[in-house]
């Protein structure tokens, strides 16, 4: 089956499953770490059809607690009952699902778990983060502190001078930021 028929096809089932979102996870967040994928591609060697499939469906469990392996496991069933995806290629895929929120070892992992992050940088993921934040009770100004730790975190975790560098702009925007909602705290204590 050619590559874009079988993509657009996963694309949709993505799109059915993430429609409501999980844990503020939705199909924003996916097509975002998907476009990523296909941005350090240019630049990095990787397994293209697995990468892309790994973002698309990445998160479906994101509502439970270990959502990395659970994910991992379900992503198996979508794959086997999908006309025309390589079966050989399915452990692949969930390998990088189970292991996207931990220390990367294999060079497709490197490139997804970075992918990932990349998407953290942006408005849509400041927003994001503290909708979770206030789920998770934390006040305003505690919320503003993790913001920054997060945003750095994730940075100094990237993988890549590659990445470094195409999201160095969008990191110094969310830490400047992220700064002065601190500095806000800061002066009114």
């Amino acid at each position: 089956m050619n590559q874009k028929i079988l993509l657009d096809n996963l694309k949709r089932k993505s799109k059915n499953i993430m429609k409501d979102g999980k844990h503020f996870h939705d199909f924003a967040h996916i097509m975002g770490v998907y476009k990523n994928v296909e941005k350090l591609l240019k630049y990095e060697k990787g397994d293209r059809i697995v990468l892309l499939t790994a973002a698309l469906f990445h998160d479906i469990s994101r509502d439970i607690k270990d959502h990395g392996a659970e994910g991992a496991e379900c992503v198996k069933e979508i794959l086997i009952s999908t006309p025309g995806f390589p079966k050989d290629l399915i452990n692949s895929v969930s390998q990088i699902i189970n292991a996207h929120d931990k220390k990367p070892k294999t060079r497709n992992e490197k490139i997804f778990y970075d992918a990932d992050k990349m998407d953290a940088f942006n408005e849509l993921a400041t927003a994001r983060s503290f909708m979770m934040y206030a789920v998770d009770g934390l006040s305003l100004k505690k919320a503003c502190f993790e913001y920054l730790n997060l945003i750095n975190c994730f940075y100094n975790q990237l993988n890549t001078p590659t990445v470094k560098r195409l999201i160095r702009a969008q990191y110094k925007k969310a830490k400047n930021f992220a700064c002065k909602l601190v500095k806000n705290y800061e002066t009114s204590s």
